[in-house]
């Protein structure tokens, strides 16, 4: 791999940034991995110490020389002399980080190299840590980056966040990766394998709102959620609309700032919807401890988890979490049993040390934590909502200039402090004209309803038109948020007619809208007074749930399918929750119960559904979601099953005994076997009949009855070659690679899997293509020719990861690992080695003890070269 160093600057006040850098790095580890480049980063701290001037033992041990890529940040400091001067001017360098900028410019000048990428902070400087003369010395430096012929004319970029600089400088090192990938190879990298590898980290946050007031509870939470701080975090209660919700997430966005976590897990117990009998929990309803940790498991990609028992599920977690500091932030706590809040404490209580944990409920509770108890908003901090909302609108502005800041205060009184109460007033005012500020006093006075918020929602709902109401119904299916598209199409409502009620919904502050993502959201309360009042009727609430459905229905087999759509299952991804919602409605409208079915027409969509997302070559077994294919398919066979239609039960127990078969369970892929084979002589399908007989065959080889599966794989092949089916050829040609393999007889076992790769390459087929050089890269491996065998696994993964399916990372990763030792060279395979252990252990692989044990013995192996025996 080649090596693409990139050094580091900054002065003290921009530690934080600095760290992002290789944060950065890891992000792209992927992308970079498949490109051959290893990103290496590094900084001062990187120094051994030793006795000299300072920043010459930096240069000295971080030889500039060898720096491909520099990378400086200015805020307000400029740094601390560093007792050299500049060699070319001989004026004294002002500070390290000037020193080892203009050694990297100098070294640009003579050779073309490091690249330098120079950053500038342009945030609002805390008074009391403004230098003037330190600042002056920053503004004088980017001056010479201006000045056409100053000392060193050039391009920098600003940024005012840590946020903003994460995302700046993420977008700016990948497409420097990219371009120097194509230096090395002569062609640029395709747009699908720049979307296959595109960086994510586990961050499921809502959107970041506007926040007021709060400094004194703001700094307890911040407290709370330091490293130095021995608690395992911060418990916040008070009444409902108070803002708890609103202080955990803009807490988590400020830890997100400082650099306090990696990966930020939002679970909200609020989620419910309305059905024939009334309000029920969607599932998965975070009810529970084992919900809120299956919910955490899955934003941290650790799918599996959710199926393990209680006791092994939470020391699972605990284990995932070990490697990456998380803040988990938990929501609305109270819907909780008291049993079960304390439950979620003493999970909480055992936190690995660098994760913390933010919960928010309405009544007090959580041993371990500090306690925060949110009182009314405090007057200032309603003041600035009051004046912002006054920005938005000339007619609220006008009405609330009319009135003295002293009414103002009373309009905060009878809002009892909530800031959401707050809101929705000011967005009455300025929808309702009649409303002006005296005629919103009257009508918060008159209020006999204790539920404050409720009483505001019945009164916006007084200004909502048909098409508002529609639009607010379809909203509400949603989770947790929709595009514009989706919306459009669920509210049956025309583009113009949406837009229109969007900014009045808006104006009401009844709908959020995220910014720059073009989505929309319900708050949580206006959600549960939506499916209160404006779905309680069941022809209502099942139209507007057909709309959902059939929306994400057809998006689904717009974008899934099988491996040939690979490049759009990311579009699948990014819409999960949503499609597993339309799942969860069609299955409850279905209802089957003893092979009778309440509702033909959604069983008929969860059948389309699974269609699109469940097969051996899906978007869920792809992407490692085998436990959503599986209840997907087990939910559509019950459901075809009950209608008669063997066909597509027959397809759907094929797809349940071969996720089953993947995870090495015999008996269950042999109970889904002989469902598959049983629906396929119903259906008196020939062809399906007869690949039936390769699930027989892989539970035979399974069981190590290899003269069976060889039979029985024979069978199938005579019968797909007379059909001149090439795919099932190769498939079939495939089995019997690996049965021959796990024979040992290496020769016949590379001539089988050469006839199966030509029918893939010759069909275009990369799935195929990735699992075959993978095995055959294992034969190479086994006959020790490992050149050969470390460049098959090498196209493997590169394959692997352009269709993105994991198992066959893992398998490629696994090999080439195997590669490496073999070679000589553990440090090369350890961290291959461990990534295909993630990815293994999400999938519940039958390869994970193996896996497992290999990483160990890489590690003792590595340990041994960096301390041999003797030292």
């Amino acid at each position: 791999m080649k090596r693409l160093r990139i050094f580091a600057a900054s002065p003290s006040d921009l530690t934080t940034e600095r760290t992002h850098i290789e944060r950065a790095a890891a992000m792209l580890k992927p992308l970079a991995d498949y490109l051959d480049i290893m990103l290496d980063v590094a900084d001062w701290s990187a120094v051994v110490p030793d006795m000299g001037r300072p920043e010459q033992l930096i240069l000295d041990q971080l030889d500039p020389t060898e720096w491909d890529v520099f990378i400086g940040i200015l805020w307000h400091r400029f740094g601390t002399p560093p007792g050299d001067q500049n060699a070319e001017t001989r004026k004294e360098y002002l500070a390290g980080t000037e020193e080892e900028f203009k050694t990297a410019y100098r070294l640009w000048k003579q050779y073309g190299k490091p690249r330098i990428m120079i950053y500038r902070c342009t945030r609002s400087i805390p008074p009391d840590a403004l230098d003037p003369d330190q600042f002056k010395r920053v503004k004088e430096f980017f001056a010479e980056f201006e000045a056409v012929k100053g000392e060193h004319p050039g391009l920098y970029q600003s940024f005012e966040t840590t946020e903003a600089f994460d995302n700046l400088l993420l977008d700016n090192l990948q497409k420097l990766l990219l371009q120097y990938s194509e230096q090395l190879k002569g062609e640029p990298v395709s747009p699908e394998v720049v979307q296959a590898f595109a960086p994510r980290v586990p961050d499921n946050l809502p959107r970041r709102a506007s926040f007021f007031g709060r400094e004194k509870e703001m700094e307890i939470a911040m407290r709370a959620l330091s490293p130095e701080d021995r608690t395992w975090g911060a418990l916040v209660d008070g009444i409902g609309g108070i803002g708890k919700s609103a202080l955990a997430i803009e807490a988590a966005y400020r830890c997100k700032a400082n650099g306090l976590f990696e990966a930020f897990v939002f679970v909200s117990a609020k989620q419910n919807i309305l059905d024939p009998n009334g309000i029920r929990e969607l599932k998965p309803a975070a009810r529970t401890l084992d919900e809120f940790l299956n919910e955490t498991a899955r934003v941290l990609g650790q799918i599996r988890i959710a199926k393990l028992a209680s006791a092994d599920k939470r020391r699972a977690l605990l284990d995932a979490l070990r490697s990456t500091r998380t803040l988990l932030i938990y929501d609305n706590l109270e819907t909780l049993t008291k049993e079960e809040q304390e439950s979620v404490a003493d999970f909480l209580r055992e936190l690995p040390t660098g994760c913390k944990a933010l919960i928010t409920s309405r009544r007090r509770g959580g041993e371990g934590a500090v306690w925060l108890r949110l009182e009314k908003l405090d007057w200032e901090g309603a003041r600035e909502i009051i004046a912002e909302e006054a920005t938005k609108d000339a007619a609220l502005a006008q009405k609330l200039h009319g009135a003295t800041e002293a009414r103002w205060h009373e309009l905060y009184d009878e809002t009892k402090g909530s800031p959401l109460a707050l809101v929705h007033v000011l967005g009455l005012m300025r929808v309702r004209a009649s409303l002006n500020f005296d005629a919103a006093l009257d009508m918060l006075r008159g209020n006999r309803n204790p539920d404050l918020q409720k009483f505001i929602f019945q009164e916006a709902r007084r200004e909502l038109t048909t098409n508002d109401e529609a639009a607010l119904r379809a909203l509400s299916y949603f989770a947790p948020s929709a595009t514009f598209e989706a919306w459009t199409q669920t509210s049956n409502l025309s583009r113009n007619a949406l837009e229109t009620t969007i900014d009045r919904l808006s104006a009401l502050s009844l709908v959020d809208i995220l910014t720059g993502e073009e989505r929309y959201a319900l708050h949580p309360l206006t959600r549960n007074f939506v499916r209160d009042e404006l779905l309680a009727d069941i022809n209502s609430e099942y139209d507007f749930g057909t709309l959902f459905t059939d929306y994400w229905v057809e998006y689904a087999m717009r974008y899934g399918g099988t491996s040939e759509n690979y490049k759009t299952f990311n579009l699948l991804e990014a819409e999960l929750a949503n499609l597993n919602a339309a799942e969860e409605w069609l299955w409850q409208k279905a209802a089957v119960h003893d092979d009778e079915i309440e509702d033909e027409d959604a069983a008929e969509s969860l059948n389309r559904l699974g269609i699109a997302l469940c097969s051996a070559t899906g978007p869920l077994f792809f992407m490692g979601r085998w436990d959503e294919s599986l209840q997907l398919s087990i939910r559509v066979y019950s459901a075809m099953s009950a209608l008669n239609n063997w066909k597509e039960a027959g397809g759907c127990a094929y797809e349940a005994s071969w996720i089953n078969h993947s995870r090495g369970d015999i008996d269950e892929t042999a109970r889904w076997a002989a469902r598959y084979s049983e629906a396929m002589a119903r259906a008196g399908n020939e062809y399906e009949q007869a690949m039936s007989t390769r699930m027989q065959g892989l539970i035979a080889e399974r069981s190590k009855d290899y003269d069976k599966a060889e039979r029985l794989y024979q069978e199938l092949l005579s019968v797909v070659r007379q059909l001149k089916f090439d795919l099932d050829v190769a498939l079939v040609l495939n089995d019997l690679g690996r049965l021959e393999y796990e024979r040992k007889h290496y020769d016949k076992a590379e001539r089988y899997y050469r006839e199966s790769l030509t029918l893939a390459e010759k069909g275009d087929d990369k799935n195929a293509q990735a699992v075959l050089m993978a095995r055959l890269g294992r034969v190479a491996l086994d006959r020790e020719s490992l050149a050969e065998a470390r460049g098959l696994f090498e196209r493997a993964l590169r394959l692997a990861r352009e269709i993105a399916r994991q198992d066959a990372i893992a398998a490629a990763l696994h090999g080439l690992a195997r590669a490496h030792e073999a070679e000589g060279h553990p440090d090369l395979a350890l961290p291959l080695a461990q990534e295909s252990l993630a990815i293994r252990k999400q999938l519940k692989h039958p390869s994970l003890i193996e896996t497992n044990e290999f990483v160990e013995r890489l590690k003792k192996k590595v340990e041994g070269q960096e301390h041999p025996a003797g030292e």
